[in-house]
């Protein structure tokens, strides 16, 4: 009753505000088995042997793994060259500071800039569509991510199946807001940062659609040149919350299937965590002092 009657009063500020809510779809969705993406920095890569293996061992349906990256970083999986997106970190940051060269280069030249952070995330929004031959089932991991039980990803619906987390960061629903008119927080109690999330290609690509005639740009340029400038050294965008909240809106096919997990440091006795019932964990590397 909460959720309903939040998401209710969520669609009548908009109504209010002019702003048309998200009608509901239906998508036709493929049976092919799951492809993994796993962008990885070459100093995440220590992580990569155990996040590989675990969603071997025991994620349903999958069949290629992929390591998008700069340069190969593992022999257990293939490798997809970031460099051959239609983007880079510069190009992102040209459109984020709207083609102001000065202030392109100042926000590059930065200490800790956060453009690395940003460009992970649109590798993991374009995957499905850039990498030639991948499934239009794609689930992308994080590269600190290890899971140690049985997981499905798909519903009887050929929908997804979503994991929750409790975070919220308001510039990401700001960010949404001007991506989307009509694209708010269905749940109040959760979160799409779960570290994992399964794209499917028609979800994606209806996103990028509604995006580009929106905005009249290409759907990672409207994505970029909606960020506040004034946030953009600090934590501006969620890839996970906006296609999270996308499908929920859009569809009745995707599910919230809640797993457990844990962020982990130090990363020791894996068998411990299997033993008390989590799903995965997590063991990020913020936390290794970087």
């Amino acid at each position: 009753m909460q959720r309903w009657l939040y998401l209710c009063l969520a669609l009548s500020s908009l109504l209010f505000a002019g702003e048309p809510p998200i009608r509901k779809v239906r998508y036709e969705f493929s049976a092919e088995p799951i492809d993994v993406v796993i962008p990885c920095a070459p100093k995440d890569a220590k992580m990569l042997p155990l996040c590989i293996n675990g969603i071997r061992t025991y994620g349903k349906n999958i069949r290629r793994v992929i390591v998008v990256s700069s340069r190969p970083l593992t022999d257990q999986a293939e490798w997809f060259d970031e460099a051959k997106y239609p983007f880079s970190k510069n190009s992102l940051a040209k459109e984020i500071f709207h083609g102001d060269r000065k202030a392109t280069k100042k926000f590059l030249k930065q200490k800790n800039c956060r453009i690395g952070w940003i460009f992970q995330q649109f590798l993991k929004l374009y995957a499905p569509l850039v990498i030639p031959g991948i499934s239009s089932n794609v689930l992308v991991l994080d590269a600190d991510v290890i899971f140690v039980r049985p997981v499905e990803f798909v519903n009887a619906q050929g929908g997804p199946l979503f994991n929750v987390a409790n975070e919220y960061y308001p510039p990401y629903f700001e960010h949404m807001a001007k991506v989307l008119p009509g694209l708010v927080r269905v749940h109040p109690e959760h979160s799409g940062v779960a570290h994992h999330m399964l794209f499917q290609r028609p979800i994606l690509e209806d996103f990028f659609h509604l995006i580009s005639e929106k905005h009249q740009l290409p759907a990672w340029k409207a994505l970029c040149r909606s960020v506040d400038r004034a946030l953009v050294r600090g934590c501006t965008l969620s890839e996970y919350e906006m296609y999270f909240n996308f499908a929920l809106l859009r569809t009745d096919q995707a599910t919230i299937r809640p797993l457990t997990f844990l962020d982990v440091w130090p990363l020791k006795n894996i068998e411990k965590y299997q033993a008390r019932g989590y799903a995965y964990i997590t063991s990020h590397n913020y936390d290794c002092g970087r």
